[in-house]
């Protein structure tokens, strides 16, 4: 559902519960499988999530966070596409020696389900499979997927019909825009950690306005995180944000080329081979 959907109900962003952070997500990867028309991530142009290589660079935040007396209720690994990443397990298992948060969870589209392994599974609280197939029988091929490899945690399938359109710049009204900012969804669910920085939601992220992150460093405190998060004034970016106005019709999952069927039967059948 649209973040500016009439169906959904207008509730205080509130980014932190109790102190904690409800969900920061991570990118460790812009890579993607499928080339989706307007993606919200910036598919096939995605910016590098790290100034480096590799997941370094996240660690180091994360420990910087965690030193500060920041908690955080729930990692999010997204991407691109995290399944995609050859060193997923390694990064999961590094990220939960942290020590920060309290669970971990992979976002895929479960495309490409060979990146899913046992081991991968086992450093899993839960495991979201945005479904752009959109049938009973792929999850249910998923179900039992997971079940084979022993899989314990909980396991969610989230289906839209319609995006939010993240890459239109667009000139909102100024109210407009600070009643959006005080029950944004994004900003209670989308906090992201991208090059040494937080961010208020992704899509600072991802259009790589960083001067409108939090520098995470040394001298950070917890205050500056819970002054940054609880800011009573929106960013920049929320003027030039298309959510805050009339709902997306832009459909999910529309591809700029013709390949998705062919991605959707190698998934299926490498899922019932491995059954």
């Amino acid at each position: 559902m649209a973040n500016n959907s009439p169906m959904r109900k207008n509730k205080d962003a509130n980014p932190l519960s109790e102190g904690k952070i409800r969900e920061l997500e991570l990118s460790i990867t812009n890579q993607c499988n499928l080339n989706c028309h307007r993606c919200g991530f910036n598919i096939p142009n995605q910016v590098t999530p790290v100034n480096g290589e590799g997941i370094d660079e996240h660690i180091t935040s994360l420990r910087l966070l965690k030193t500060c007396g920041v908690k955080v209720e729930k990692i999010v690994i997204a991407g691109g596409e995290a399944s995609l990443s050859k060193s997923l397990n390694d990064h999961l298992i590094e990220i939960r020696k942290v020590g920060i948060s309290e669970q971990i969870e992979v976002v895929t589209n479960g495309l490409y389900p060979k990146g899913i392994t046992k081991n991968t599974l086992a450093n899993l609280d839960s495991l979201v499979i945005s479904d752009y197939v959109m049938t009973e029988e792929f999850e249910n091929i998923w179900r039992q997927y997971i079940k084979a490899l022993n899989y314990k945690g909980n396991i969610e399938f989230r289906r839209k019909t319609a995006w939010d359109d993240l890459l239109s710049e667009v000139n909102n009204d100024p109210e407009q825009t600070r009643h959006h900012w005080s029950t944004c969804f994004y900003r209670k669910y989308d906090v992201t950690l991208e090059r040494g920085r937080l961010f208020s939601c992704s899509r600072i992220a991802k259009k790589r306005w960083d001067e409108q992150g939090l520098l995470i460093n040394s001298e950070t405190s917890v205050s500056d995180v819970s002054s940054y998060l609880a800011a009573k004034d929106p960013r920049t970016a929320c003027y030039s944000c298309a959510t805050i106005g009339n709902e997306s019709n832009i459909p999910v999952a529309v591809q700029t080329r013709n390949n998705m069927a062919k991605i959707i039967l190698k998934a299926e059948q490498y899922m019932r081979e491995s059954l």
